[in-house]
């Protein structure tokens, strides 16, 4: 199936793969498609999508303060026979390298809290309290201040 491709995508070659994830029974109450102006972000093997989030400009609405703007972090997916292997990592690093290529100082999401231990592996911050997505489950905070110096970042802004 050839290596992984990680890029910029397009909502239709992404959705499936979010909603088979994310709801797998079905939409719940409240959802809708990703809001106007947000950005998508698929790794694929070939041509088939195994992991993939949305970004875009949004306010910070959890406790403390973030520099601003900020960028949420939407639908991070990876399909489950290719979790553990980087694919997640490469969407995450993409999207951090996209929002702050557009400007954001720093990125939040709304994390299961299942998924922290990869944030944080991913060098994200876990903040607040736990709380209840309705229909979907316990939840965090989590968050990452963009920096140039960043490591993963540099490579952006050297030259």
């Amino acid at each position: 199936m050839g290596g992984l491709t990680v890029r910029l995508a397009d909502l239709d070659e992404v959705r499936a793969l979010q909603l088979a994830v994310l709801r797998p029974d079905g939409p719940i109450p409240g959802d809708g498609p990703p809001p106007a102006g947000a950005l998508h972000l698929g790794a694929f093997e070939g041509d088939v999508v195994v992991g993939a989030a949305s970004i875009l400009p949004a306010p910070w609405p959890g406790p403390g303060a973030l520099p601003e703007p900020t960028w949420q972090l939407r639908s991070m997916v990876v399909r489950a026979d290719r979790r553990g292997t980087g694919v997640g990592a490469a969407v995450l690093r993409l999207a951090e390298d996209t929002a702050l290529r557009r400007g954001a100082a720093a990125l939040w999401a709304n994390a299961r809290v299942g998924a922290l231990a990869f944030y944080q592996r991913c060098g994200w911050a876990v903040v607040g309290e736990v709380w209840d997505k309705p229909f979907v489950g316990p939840h965090r905070f989590v968050t990452l201040v963009l920096s140039p110096s960043a490591p993963h970042l540099r490579r952006l802004h050297s030259a």
